[in-house]
């Protein structure tokens, strides 16, 4: 969690224009919206700069328009990410770096190469068998009950048993991850730096068991691979497995409660796609785009003007994907969602050599989701005696989402 000091505001920096500072917190954005997407929306309906200066969490700048995001995400010339990938990210004394987010080409390229061989189709395959099934064991577990709490009945399960398989961790393990992993990217009661020890601190101890025993699972090929003809060093492995279990633990998850939030308040959609089960794969593409909901940091490298905007070394740039989703240049209407819409530029998972590599996983595991809980459980709600709660932070999700259908 970020501290009490983080929701104040930092002064702002001499070089900073006052017509360019907004008093909006991305990691507190929500005043009475309903949902984590209606407060970006907001400020850009209310005409936020395509770039602006956030005072809070040690002060920073936010980019807003799709094109720049782009082009800050892929331009490590200029934005870093060698400083960390939060704005208010510090790396605590004895806490490896989180590479290769940490990290910038070519040494970037050399540490993703370690795992993204396991995330490509051919790879997926196998995974998909696997999600299909748990996705319909747990439906039908639920389906007869006529409820339930879809971010621990679900989405915590789905996306999670497929990671875990992956990288050949007991899924109950899930249960001492999961805290870890949500306080890392969220407002939580942990803070950051605490969770960020505690977790690497079980990565390496995974990592030191499959050194000494590896298998075929891809945690053992990181143990056990080469970086540049030498074996990999210890921190290296680390910091690529936490990172890993950071992500396959908390951003589909958090993806899947905004989409069957929607779902559950929107009849007309999903009559669609029940209708035509053909739309799913553009309907993924538009959730993804919709409800985009990480805020990544870079740090400026040297004194530069972006787009008219000029930075000092050193500043800490949001690279804010919500604000990208919504960006009327590349989506009209964004907050609609329109399955035939194109939006094959989405910054949802970056962009360059840092977009994601769980990018097509994440499409696998939506796509099973919609396919076996329409054809399973057609008309759902939010239910109206129970209040969902979202959480906010680096990424934003749901945290409790009750769901309710006549079984």
């Amino acid at each position: 969690m970020s501290s009490a000091v983080d929701s104040e505001q930092a002064p702002v920096p001499s070089h900073v224009p006052a017509n360019l500072v907004l008093e909006f917190d991305a990691y507190r954005p929500m005043k009475g919206e309903k949902s984590y997407h209606e407060a970006f929306y907001r400020e850009m309906a209310d005409g936020a700069p395509d770039i602006f200066w956030s005072p809070y969490n040690g002060g920073h700048w936010i980019i807003t328009k799709r094109k720049y995001l782009q082009e800050a995400f892929a331009d490590y010339d200029r934005f870093t990410s060698e400083e960390g990938a939060a704005v208010d990210g510090i790396q605590p004394p004895g806490r490896p770096k989180f590479v290769p987010i940490e990290s910038d080409p070519p040494m970037q390229q050399v540490y993703r190469k370690l795992f993204s061989p396991a995330f490509i189709a051919p790879a997926l395959k196998e995974q998909e068998k696997v999600g299909r099934a748990l996705a319909i064991e747990l439906i039908e577990a639920f389906k007869p009950k006529g409820a339930c709490e879809f971010v621990t009945e679900f989405a915590q399960h789905l996306p999670i048993k497929i990671f875990m398989k992956m990288v050949d961790v007991p899924e109950e393990d899930r249960l001492t991850l999961l805290p870890l992993a949500g306080a890392m990217v969220a407002d939580e009661k942990m803070s950051k730096n605490e969770a960020a020890l505690q977790i690497t601190k079980y990565a390496g101890e995974l990592i030191a068991e499959r050194m000494r025993n590896p298998g075929d699972d891809l945690i053992s090929k990181i143990a056990t691979s080469e970086i540049e003809g030498r074996p990999i060093e210890m921190h290296e492995a680390v910091g690529v497995t936490t990172l890993l279990l950071i992500g396959g633990l908390d951003t589909v998850a958090s993806m899947m409660g905004h989409l069957m939030n929607f779902l559950a308040s929107s009849p007309d959609h999903r009559k669609q796609l029940i209708d035509d089960p053909s739309l799913i794969p553009g309907a993924t593409e538009e959730f993804l785009r919709r409800f985009a909901l990480t805020n990544p940091a870079r740090t400026v490298k040297r004194d530069i003007e972006f787009h008219g905007v000029g930075m000092r070394k050193g500043d800490k740039v949001m690279l804010s994907t919500p604000f990208g989703a919504l960006d009327t240049e590349d989506y009209p209407d964004p907050m609609t969602v329109d399955y035939a819409r194109k939006s094959n530029a989405k910054t949802t998972f970056g962009a360059g050599p840092h977009v994601c590599p769980g990018s097509m996983l994440a499409r696998v595991e939506i796509k099973i989701l919609l396919e076996e809980w329409l054809s399973r459980i057609p008309d759902f709600e939010v239910d109206p005696a129970d209040m969902p709660r979202i959480r906010t932070g680096v990424n934003g999700s749901f945290e409790y989402l009750p769901l309710v259908w006549r079984a």
